[in-house]
């Protein structure tokens, strides 16, 4: 529910507004969302003949303020069906504005300031309205159009001043810039305000004004994306969330999670059953129950192992996070009450470990225990051990450990050591997970800085939560520089606010995975925990584990985008958020498609140096959707269009049709006796004096700009759109 307080002066000083000029209305061929026409019928199941536009419209603060109604004898377009909306205001020095907005109900779905660029509508005031003085012209008052944002506060878009010479009404026609006020990104309400005394001559006496045809306008444009297979950007790893603390699934959660299965599912309670389409997730992060003990032979547990066993049985990687070390390794404890720590130590403190001494040693000890016993004892293959879960987070109310980049310099070749003497020492190594994207680059930049640390560390990941991340984040994530190591995103939820498993949340998630791939660049993305225990957004399903929708927006991704694919070029111009990818090992490719507005959207795919293909099967999750496929849509002269519907999440899974021929040669031109084959999974190769023979199986595509490797001569290749990269052996 809504707080309802006054509008204080000082806020114009974030007002954005423009004054715009009058104008004679014009018929622009253009897409328009017409929020009211002020017709009889009314809008959202409201008669206005029955005087129910109150319902709809209303004023949300101002003294001001007098009356609000619909008004069948005045119509912007002269209309005798039709009427429009009488404000009627009294200013004075104490009741000096008003704002009426459409808030009871507003924009559901939000309207996207990307698509609708323009607001119009048309304005009428009465002869004996009250008048000011603006600019040396006498006008009826500074009238504004804006949105409300966080924090009940008001942006707003467009204003004009209406000459006292003009009572007709006039068209007003307001350019939208989502671009450069983010505010306008998503639009839940319209607000219809005017503020007394903005140009300093106050208004004072009675103001009546007619609002009708209030509208947006979206360009006619084609959205036209061009998809190109040469081009070609990161290794994907997959996708992933956290069992954290859960101990045990039924088989159907585990195919709902981790496997491309349909099926039913129960809920924990036992009370609701559900058809689910599997999500394919690839990664499970599992959290690390510390050892009792500061004894190196000490090995750390997990709860999680039923759990592990099932994700591994389905093909996903397995890989763990400490949340804390054994207390004995720390150097402060939780909070203490005066007789002991609240927690046992374990909630808050600060590593203690540095250099090669007796802490760092033994904990590395320990953790290697972790990976060997899981492997040895469970036959669950550890693919990845992070060093610390949130070493940034200063917190005593859970398990948690604060670490400086130094000491993660330090323990990594420790750990790594440790691994390799226990005979796991292929288990890469992540750091340093830190809570928030971008934040807390030195946590990892002194490792990656010294050359012995940095190779024994495969991947740095962060977690994204930010101030805001109540509400969303719609910040487009940094880039980091990790010198060559894997990027992964590895925890992100919404905290608190209430459950909502709508598609709405749904598209939010899939624009934010979206982000990742594309800006960040990131390898891997992570939701929180895959069933939630808390009655928010912090789960994949909710506290039952019946799925939200968000889980199904990953499953977009994560079903069809699989560890081994590569990103490649999705250059589109419209509002649909598209990337596209490619398999490395086969000649499948998969292209995302979100469409977060209101609107179905008309969509145009292009492909450019595509080996050839013929057919894609859409798959779709919208508010009645959830993962389905699609009829087949086919392919003519290297392109398709398909509409996408409003506020959906759409993959197109294909495959290439042209293969390359099976065997290829080529000179041997790098000076050395030997060439590894790089990019090319399951190809064999023979040296046959200057000429290296290479048996080419699959298709295979990979970036040409890496280093070091170095692009050679395919041209006596013929139909194959690939290329080929060899690394020099000394």
């Amino acid at each position: 529910m809504r707080r309802w307080r006054p509008l204080e002066p000082d806020i114009r000083c974030f007002i954005a507004a423009f004054v715009v000029a009058l104008c004679t209305r014009s018929v622009v061929a253009q897409t328009t969302n017409v929020v009211d026409q002020f017709d009889p019928s009314g809008a959202i199941g409201y008669s206005y003949s029955a005087g129910q536009i109150g319902r709809v419209w209303t004023n949300w603060f101002g003294g001001a303020f007098q009356s609000l109604d619909w008004d069948s004898t005045s119509d912007g377009n002269t209309n005798p069906a039709s009427g429009s909306m009488k404000i009627t205001a009294l200013f004075s020095g104490a009741n000096n504005q008003f704002e009426v907005y459409n808030g009871p109900d507003g924009f559901n779905p939000p309207l996207s300031g990307v698509q609708y660029t323009n607001f119009q509508c048309d304005v009428r005031f009465s002869a004996d309205s009250a008048v000011t003085t603006n600019g040396g012209q006498l006008t009826f008052g500074h009238l504004q159009f804006g949105v409300i944002i966080p924090g009940f506060g008001q942006d707003y878009f467009g204003s004009v001043d209406v000459p006292v010479s003009n009572t007709n009404w006039v068209h007003i026609s307001v350019p939208i810039d989502a671009a450069s006020d983010t505010n306008l990104l998503q639009m839940s309400d319209l607000l219809i305000h005017i503020y007394g005394p903005y140009s300093g001559s106050p208004l004072n006496g009675t103001s009546t004004l007619w609002v009708d045809n209030i509208q947006f306008i979206a360009p006619a444009v084609t959205n036209n994306c061009t998809i190109d297979w040469n081009q070609v950007h990161q290794h994907i790893d997959g996708f992933g969330a956290s069992s954290a603390w859960r101990s045990s699934w039924s088989t159907s959660q585990a195919d709902m999670f981790f496997s491309t299965n349909s099926g039913t599912g129960v809920s924990l309670d036992g009370k609701i059953n559900f058809a689910f389409n599997g999500v394919g997730l690839s990664l499970l992060r599992n959290h690390i129950a510390f050892a009792n003990s500061t004894a190196a032979t000490a090995t750390p547990s997990t709860a999680e192992i039923n759990i592990m066993k099932f994700a591994q049985a389905r093909g996903a990687k397995v890989w763990s996070a400490p949340w804390t070390p054994p207390v004995g390794f720390k150097s402060t404890n939780d909070i203490y009450d005066g007789n002991h720590a609240t927690g046992g130590g374990v909630n808050g403190g600060s590593y203690s470990g540095n250099g090669n001494d007796a802490t760092n040693l033994a904990y590395a000890s320990q953790l290697a225990n972790y990976v060997y016993s899981m492997s040895n004892t469970y036959h669950i293959n550890i693919y990845a051990l992070s060093m610390q879960n949130e070493p940034d987070a200063n917190v005593t109310s859970y398990e948690a450990c604060q670490w400086t980049g130094q000491q993660f310099h330090d323990f990594a070749t420790n750990l790594y050591s440790a691994l390799a003497a226990k005979g796991v020492g292929s288990t890469k190594i992540i750091l340093p997970e830190s809570q928030n994207w971008a934040s807390r680059t030195s946590l990892f930049t002194a490792t990656l800085n010294d050359s012995n640390a940095a190779d024994v560390v495969s991947i740095v990941a962060d977690h994204n939560y930010v101030p805001n991340n109540q509400v969303g984040d719609t910040a487009t994530p940094l880039q980091l520089s990790t010198s060559g190591k894997a990027l992964w995103e590895t925890e992100v939820a919404q905290i608190g606010g209430g459950y909502d498993g709508s598609v709405t949340n749904a598209v939010y998630w899939a624009g934010r995975i979206h982000a990742f791939l594309t800006a960040a660049q990131a390898n891997a993305w992570h939701y929180w925990w895959l069933i939630a225990q808390a009655n928010d957004n912090e789960g994949l399903t909710d506290t039952n584990g019946v799925p939200a929708k968000r889980m199904y927006a990953l499953g977009q991704f994560s079903r069809f985008v699989r560890p081994g694919y590569y990103r490649i070029d999705a250059d589109n111009g419209g509002s649909a958020q598209i990337s596209a990818y490619k398999d490395s090992q086969s000649s499948d490719f998969a292209i995302v498609a979100i469409n977060p507005n209101s609107t179905n959207l008309t969509q145009v795919f292009s492909f450019s140096n595509f080996p050839g293909a013929s057919a894609l099967t859409p798959w779709m999750t919208t508010s009645d959707l959830s993962l389905a496929a699609q009829p087949t849509v086919g392919i003519t002269n290297a392109s398709f269009t398909y509409t996408l519907p409003a506020m959906s999440i759409v993959t197109f899974a294909g495959t290439v049709t042209n293969t390359p021929p099976t065997i290829a040669s080529f000179s041997h031109s790098v000076g050395h006796s030997s060439l590894l084959v790089s990019g090319l999974p399951g190809a064999t190769y023979t040296l046959l004096g200057s000429t290296e023979l290479i048996n080419w199986l699959p298709l295979q595509s990979t970036n040409p700009s890496a280093s070091p490797f170095t692009m050679i001569d395919t041209s006596f290749v013929t139909n194959a759109k690939a290329f080929y990269r060899v690394k020099e052996t000394p």
